[in-house]
């Protein structure tokens, strides 16, 4: 009898052990958390692009026009424009202010607080670099769940490329506080072609971008994880998502989580793909 029990507990710690090594494998395996918070950050930061290149190219009188009129921008009548030019009157400093209060834009996108940019010139200027910077900016598409931006972007505009194509350098050094006070960190190092829209520098719609390039970063889980764009990403001004490109995005300890944006339709649908296992995701 003693013989036994001790056989079955033997037994049930083993088993214990096995199904604490499965589910560890499991979550191991198939948690694509990180791929989820990247897409936010990728969004986000896109979207801090658009604001900032548009307020340089277009000053406060064209950002009053977009803001209040029927034609193009995502700004909306909460938001001012203060522009601030230098003594040489190529660059100068401006503030993007949403007010202290969400406010609901064009793009129908929640946001509050201010946008810092420094530039040196125009956007569609070569070598002109245009930095951005937050003072209380928060976004959401949903006015309980904002998140708020911190950190900077630089963005470098570095002429034209073989192709007649003007294309810039984006460095982002960024971080993402969520509603529940968690923090992910995004680092970026992308290269940015402009493939459609130079030609109408008043209609910021019809802009369309391919983005290539590395990121690193810290989900808001904590987990460290590297990434590089596979296939260019597709950026269209006229869509609230990514339109089209892939991610492989390696959490550390873990394989690679593959991020589809899927076959070039405006939604926000996606897919990632972890050990040839595939999950549907929604764009935030």
């Amino acid at each position: 009898m003693k013989t036994i029990r001790i056989t079955a507990i033997v037994l049930a710690v083993f088993a214990s052990i096995t199904a604490c090594k499965k589910d560890e494998k499991e979550t191991l395996d198939f948690d694509y958390q990180s791929a989820v918070d990247n897409s936010l950050a990728e969004g986000i930061y896109s979207d801090v692009n658009n604001i900032s290149n548009q307020a340089v190219e277009n000053g406060n009188t064209g950002l009053a026009t977009y803001r209040t009129g029927e034609g193009n921008g995502l700004l909306s009548v909460c938001a001012t424009v203060t522009v601030t030019p230098d003594s040489a009157g190529n660059g100068g400093s401006l503030v993007v202010d949403f007010g202290s209060t969400n406010c609901l834009c064009r793009d129908y996108r929640y946001r509050r607080g201010r946008v810092l940019v420094d530039y040196t010139g125009r956007y569609r200027d070569s070598a002109s670099v245009i930095t951005t910077t937050f003072q209380d900016y928060y976004v959401g598409t949903d006015s309980s769940n904002m998140y708020q931006v911190l950190g900077s972007k630089t963005v470098t505009n570095k002429g034209r490329n073989g192709s007649g194509n003007i294309w810039f350098t984006v460095e982002v050094d960024g971080q993402l506080r969520n509603s529940n006070n968690q923090t992910m960190e995004w680092n970026s190092s992308r290269t940015r072609t402009w493939t459609a829209g130079e030609s109408t520098p008043l209609d910021w719609q019809d802009d369309e971008y391919l983005i290539g390039g590395t990121a690193d970063g810290i989900s808001f889980e904590g987990r460290p994880y590297t990434l590089n764009i596979t296939t260019p990403l597709h950026i269209d001004f006229d869509c609230r998502w990514i339109r089209a490109g892939v991610i492989e995005l390696t959490p550390q300890g873990k394989s690679a989580r593959i991020l589809d944006y899927g076959p070039d339709n405006c939604d926000a649908a996606a897919t990632v793909t972890v050990n040839g296992t595939t999950f549907n995701i929604t764009l935030r």
